[in-house]
C-alpha cells in the first residue's frame, strides 16, 4: 500500500488545533508571571513542544486530524534531531509571507519548505508506512 500525503487543509486544522492548545498555555503563563517571562518561556515552551511530537511523529493536532510525520524514506518516528530541524523550517517557511506554508498547495508531494528542509512527509496515519514501528 502507497502512503497517501495529507493536504493542506487537513494539516491546517491541526495547525490549529496545536496553536490552541499553546495558546491556552500561554494565556496562563501571562495571567501568572508577567509578559516578559511569558515571552521568553513561550519560546522555549514552543521549541520544546514541536521538537518533542515532531520526534515522536504526531503532535497533539496531528494525532486528533489523524495524520502523521514520517521521512521521506519512510522512516517514522522521525527522530528529535529531525524534529527540531523542522520546527526551525516552520520558523523560516513563516518568516517571507508564509510561503513556506503556502508552498504546501503547489507542492506535488504536498511539502512545505520546513518539510523539504528536515526531509518529511506529512502522511494519513492508516497507511503501511506510519505502521512499521
Amino acid at each position: 500500500m502507497a502512503i497517501k500525503k495529507a493536504r493542506a487543509g487537513v494539516r491546517l486544522g491541526s495547525c490549529i488545533i496545536d496553536s490552541i492548545i499553546l495558546g491556552i498555555i500561554y494565556i496562563f503563563l501571562l495571567l501568572f508571571i508577567g509578559r516578559t517571562a511569558q515571552t521568553v518561556i513561550g519560546i522555549i515552551i514552543d521549541f520544546t513542544y514541536y521538537t518533542y511530537f515532531f520526534g515522536k511523529g504526531q503532535t497533539l493536532g496531528m494525532k486528533a486530524m489523524g495524520i502523521a510525520l514520517i521521512r521521506v524514506d519512510g522512516i517514522d518516528p522521525v527522530g528529535y534531531g529531525t524534529g527540531l530541524l523542522r520546527y526551525l523550517g516552520m520558523i523560516l517557511s513563516s518568516v517571507i509571507l508564509c510561503l513556506g506554508y503556502l508552498w504546501i498547495l503547489i507542492d506535488e508531494n504536498n511539502q512545505g519548505w520546513h518539510d523539504k528542509i528536515a526531509g518529511t512527509y506529512v502522511v494519513y496515519e492508516d497507511y503501511e508506512v506510519y505502521h512499521n514501528r
